[in-house]
């Protein structure tokens, strides 16, 4: 089987696995790209799922964009010929999405860092202290929400307009 074949059984078998009903969207726009949104219920279950069965034990990086009332996560696994992208939208008033940490350890970070820039708190992390923000920074202000430019950014960390 190509791999091209085998990337495309890894997408069906992650969505017999968690329910067809779990799955919102999916795509395979290239022959080693899978994108797939899930419900966020179903993260964890996605993610050991990929690495128990699929050998997607690598997590390369967690991405995250603000969509106004929305945040989205992108979790990007990979092994060779493929990068599987498992996507969940968490709404923006209850920012909360289940940590992986104890899935993949390679998370630790990520999802810190997440947290620190577009306050997604990673519920169950171990150690969820500030990463790249200083702990004078205020609580609340995330600079990679849409809602922040520089100068209100400014204000808000430094009390101080700039001119």
């Amino acid at each position: 089987m190509s791999y091209v074949e085998e990337n495309k059984k890894t997408l069906e078998r992650l969505v017999e696995a968690i329910g067809k009903e779990n799955v919102i969207d999916s795509k395979i726009p290239k022959d080693r790209r899978v994108y797939v949104t899930i419900k966020t219920d179903k993260l964890r279950d996605a993610i050991t799922f990929l690495k128990e069965k699929e050998g997607l034990f690598h997590l390369a990086t967690i991405t995250g964009i603000d969509l106004g009332e929305e945040r989205e996560l992108n979790y990007h696994l990979n092994r060779p010929n493929l990068i599987f992208t498992i996507k969940v939208r968490i709404p923006g008033n209850k920012p909360v999405v289940p940590s992986i940490t104890d899935i993949i350890g390679g998370a630790v970070l990520y999802e810190r860092e997440i947290n620190d820039l577009l306050g997604v708190f990673p519920e169950g992390h171990p150690n969820p202290k500030r990463l790249l923000m200083t702990e004078e920074w205020p609580e609340g202000v995330y600079p990679l929400l849409k809602k922040w430019d520089v100068k209100s950014l400014r204000k808000a960390v430094d009390g101080e307009e700039w001119t």
